[in-house]
């Protein structure tokens, strides 16, 4: 077992399968992706996973319109939205001009390693140098547009799983 849970950069779509309850296919394990982020978000919640953001993350998830109309109609979202972005426990990454320079150089550099057609945008390449800034064990997204299934500068890229220490009582429903 390791000596810290696992820090993990959580892409944006991550927190929006939570909150709308996504039903797509997780693409390596074909359970509805809502599932994978309820475990790392309850993970994060006992102690077994960090959660590292940044402001991009907050925004994005925020200013969602799918966001808005959950958080609008229910109290428990707003709660969890609440919980996520004020948290002492999250280890907060500021985005500034240092990160948008690694960003692009990050996306010159690996950009090409992207898995699907989609190209590597500037958003994801910014959530990549937030990760890489804050020393995380992964960042975790379903973006293609993102190295997946790539040690970046010691950030494994990668689709939501679970990476912390589990016990004999945890399910996986």
């Amino acid at each position: 077992m390791p000596d810290r849970p696992p820090l993990i950069y959580a892409d944006t779509c991550v927190y929006l399968d939570l909150i709308t309850r996504n039903e797509d296919p997780h693409e390596d394990t074909g359970e509805p992706r809502w599932k994978i982020a309820r475990s790392l978000f309850q993970a994060v919640d006992i102690g077994r996973a960090r959660l590292a953001a940044s402001a991009l993350i907050e925004a994005e998830v925020l200013c969602n319109g799918r966001t808005q109309e959950r958080r609008d109609q229910s109290e428990r979202v707003a709660a969890r939205l609440r919980t996520w972005f004020t948290s002492p426990e999250t280890l907060w990454i500021d985005i500034d001009r240092l990160i948008a320079r690694e960003a692009d150089r990050l996306s010159e550099e690996y950009g090409h390693l992207r898995v699907g057609k989609r190209r590597f945008a500037a958003a994801d390449a910014m959530h990549l140098a937030a990760a890489v800034r804050a020393k995380c064990d992964y960042l975790m997204t379903h973006d293609n547009g993102y190295p997946t299934k790539q040690v970046i500068e010691g950030v494994t890229v990668r689709r939501p799983a679970v990476v912390w220490a589990e016990t004999l009582f945890d399910t996986h429903e």
